[in-house]
């Protein structure tokens, strides 16, 4: 099932400066546990000129980064017939959230402009399968192109008879960067009849000495480098937690998206949430995405949480194009009176565990094109009825918290990034002070239920059975005539 591609191109946002990536393959040993693909900025002019020491065994390969909604990632397709020819590169988005790998044809129609074409001639080792390929992204992205199975190598690393897609059509909305997408999901769930192995599937089965699993170290626009790390995790370097913590595998054996559980998801001290409830102990299916940029949200779940987070900004305005809100940013960036997100993850124990993320997290600093002004945008997108799961969780998110995709058992684990302003193992809770709402809400309840009882009582007891003014009382009726009153007929009853 495809992901939901991210549309969002910041307002008149520059390019960022480019990235090196350092494929790393950890100690000399001839079955490395860990590749490491990390990313170091570099100037804007001139990239041979990075300084620092370079990693043993590593070979430096190019990643570029959108101004930190777009993450791309340099693979080398196929080994030229000539000798002297160079291989050919493509930008391709290392992508969770969808299973196929994929190059623009030399005829692609719509592809991005100036995006690098795949000359399948120019390749000794690609083989053409015939089969010709149609798929379909989330944000209504449609791609079709002819199968081939050719070599494809990121750095050091390198598969043989890998199945790809040269796409000659494509039908598309969205502001892609990229020549191409690299589908990391792990199987295919549907046509597998016409589809070959998926990257995974051939990296692990040609290196079967790696772990079974990836992670993602994401840090955006800084000196401090980014990885994609194949094999083992290292934890003590990325994370400021010891472990991970994983979520429910429910929904990975029904789907061949990386999705976990999700109970809520709400803003801290406010009681603003959206909860499962009908989901039973499974929660709600949430996909952990790297072809996203933001966080995108089904409509109920969007329209309810921003609904609490725009009274607290000024001049806030919606883009349509775009389904995110845009907003003045506060007198000095004081993002004080912004709530804390809090996601809520159900683990294999039917047990609840928080993910908060903190303003400066989620609130993503902009440039609005018409005036030149700095512009605060939340990092929350209006989905659509259609996206495949309600909650989508892009490289937002993943920023904030070092991701490891477990294939082999088929979960994903959470740990907090040490680029996070948060502290290790934080706490965030959706009320500000729990116990006294919980009092509040069991006094309201107890209120309501004798209420109720008093109501009953006044509309069941029967009539007169107690007669303010009266004299006495009668049980089971009540008597207005002159005997009971001594009133005359035709005198006015007045107040005793």
């Amino acid at each position: 099932m495809p992901l939901l591609l991210a549309r969002l191109g910041r307002p008149s946002a520059p390019l960022a400066a480019a990235l090196l990536l350092a494929c790393t393959g950890g100690a000399a040993a001839p079955s490395p546990r860990r590749i490491e693909f990390q990313l170091k900025q570099s100037p804007t002019k001139a990239l041979g000129s990075l300084k620092g020491r370079r990693l043993r065994n590593s070979h430096m390969c190019m990643l570029v980064n959108y101004d930190n909604v777009q993450y791309h990632l340099e693979i080398e397709v196929g080994t030229p017939c000539d000798p002297n020819s160079p291989t050919q590169k493509f930008q391709v988005v290392p992508d969770t959230g969808s299973s196929d790998l994929w190059v623009p044809a030399t005829n692609c129609t719509r592809c991005k402009e100036k995006a690098t074409k795949f000359q399948i001639d120019r390749s000794c080792t690609s083989r053409q399968l015939g089969d010709r390929i149609t798929f379909r992204y989330g944000d209504g992205t449609l791609a079709a192109g002819g199968s081939f199975l050719d070599s494809v190598k990121i750095g050091d690393l390198k598969v043989k008879n890998q199945f790809l897609i040269q796409v000659d059509k494509m039908e598309s909305n969205t502001h892609m960067k990229s020549d191409g997408i690299l589908g990391l999901a792990h199987h295919y769930v549907s046509d597998r009849g016409s589809r070959g192995r998926t990257f995974m599937s051939t990296l692990y089965e040609e290196h079967p000495d790696l772990p079974h699993m990836f992670s993602f170290y994401l840090t955006g626009n800084t000196d401090d480098p980014s990885k994609l790390i194949f094999g083992d995790p290292n934890l003590p370097l990325h994370s400021k937690e010891s472990q991970f913590r994983y979520g429910k595998a429910f929904y990975m054996s029904h789907t061949d998206l990386w999705l976990t559980s999700v109970w809520s998801i709400g803003w801290s001290g406010t009681g603003v949430e959206v909860s499962f409830p009908n989901m039973d102990t499974l929660g709600s299916p949430a996909l952990i995405d790297s072809g996203s940029s933001l966080i995108v949200l089904a409509p109920n779940i969007y329209d309810h949480l921003l609904e609490d987070l725009k009274w607290r900004f000024t001049g806030c305005h919606e883009l349509k194009e775009q389904q995110i809100l845009t907003c003045d940013c506060p007198p000095a960036n004081d993002l004080s009176r912004v709530p804390t997100l809090v996601i809520n993850i159900v683990d294999s124990e039917d047990k609840q565990f928080s993910l908060c993320m903190s303003p400066d997290e989620y609130i993503l600093e902009s440039m609005d094109s018409t005036n030149g002004r700095s512009t605060c945008v939340p990092a929350l997108q209006r989905g659509s009825e259609t996206q495949p799961v309600p909650l989508i969780f892009g490289m937002t998110f993943m920023r904030s918290f070092y991701t490891n995709f477990d294939i082999e058992n088929h979960r994903i684990g959470f740990a907090r990034s040490n680029m996070s302003p948060l502290g290790a193992d934080s706490k965030c809770s959706i009320d500000a002070q729990p116990f006294l709402r919980r009092t509040i809400w069991v006094v309201s309840i107890v209120m309501a239920i004798l209420s109720a009882i008093f109501a009953c009582h006044v509309l069941l007891t029967p009539k007169g059975a107690c007669c303010f003014g009266c004299r006495g009382m009668w049980p089971g009726r009540a008597t207005y005539g002159r005997e009971a009153t001594g009133l005359s007929s035709g005198s006015r009853p007045g107040l005793l």
